[in-house]
């Protein structure tokens, strides 16, 4: 049976974080992509890490095959995400940003990431290879700090404590704060950043066949609804998520307004 959808009554952020919310009328256009290694092009690549295996994509481009028949696209506006055809799509239209995300082995908790489609780079010699999901710190004052997510941040976790809506459903708990105890324990803000790898982590909280569900029911304006559906981090698992803007919102659609919200200008995305 598939999981509710998020109650009915509001779920508040926290008291004293900022009011400011995402707009209605921003939005946006997202296409997810499934890819999968084609170890016919290049074998199966396993490295090391501090004495620890682990698998790793392709790092050439032309080691994948895109299952372009599973592509899926959505308009995001104002916070919640709805289904629309892909032939909505103007393919000539150059992105806002894209992402490609991979999951490893089920015993690997690291999500790898680069930010643009793995099929038009080779990763190795155009970005230096995979990237585990890092950091950035970006404090607020007494509302607390955003966690920033990408591939060059210098931190390894979260700034606080995860929202446990989303810790471990969209982010491993690898990633999670690693508390001090000679220190007070930090107040979350949030999650921010990359807004490609803001769209990918939802897709990977559940089954490739229960994407489209989860993207409608869950994604909520500045904050995600845990489900308890089963987690989708299955081995080699990969999407390409590309960020258009919404040819039928030119004013609410705009580089500037996508900045944003990625910035956090308008709120977390996730909140805490």
């Amino acid at each position: 049976m598939l999981s509710r959808g998020p109650p009915s009554s509001k779920t508040a952020l926290a008291s004293g974080f900022s009011p400011r919310r995402i707009p209605s009328d921003v939005s946006c256009l997202v296409l997810y992509e499934p890819l999968e290694p084609n170890f016919k092009k290049q074998p199966t690549r396993v490295g090391t890490d501090g004495g620890n295996r682990f698998w790793a994509p392709p790092n050439r481009k032309n080691a994948y095959l895109r299952h372009r028949d599973r592509a899926r696209l959505f308009r995001w506006q104002g916070g919640r995400m709805t289904q629309i055809t892909t032939e909505s799509l103007d393919k000539e239209q150059p992105p806002y940003g894209a992402a490609t995300i991979f999951t490893q082995w089920r015993d690997t908790n690291h999500l790898l990431a680069v930010t643009f489609d793995a099929e038009e780079k080779n990763v190795a010699e155009d970005y230096g290879g995979w990237k585990v999901l890092s950091f950035e710190h970006k404090p607020l004052g007494p509302q607390g700090t955003y966690s920033s997510v990408g591939v060059a941040g210098d931190q390894q976790q979260l700034a606080a404590p995860g929202s446990r809506a989303w810790t471990p459903q969209l982010l491993p708990t690898i990633y999670d704060y690693d508390p001090n105890p000679n220190l007070p324990q930090p107040v979350s803000a949030g999650l921010i950043g990359d807004l490609p790898l803001l769209f990918a982590l939802p897709a990977f909280s559940a089954q490739p066949h229960q994407l489209s569900y989860v993207l409608t029911h869950f994604m909520q304006p500045n904050e995600w609804y845990r489900h308890d559906l089963p987690h989708g981090h299955e081995p080699h698992r990969g999407m390409v998520v590309t960020v258009f803007l919404d040819p039928s919102n030119k004013n609410g659609s705009t580089k500037g307004l996508l900045d944003q919200v990625q910035d956090g200008y308008f709120g977390p995305f996730y909140g805490p």
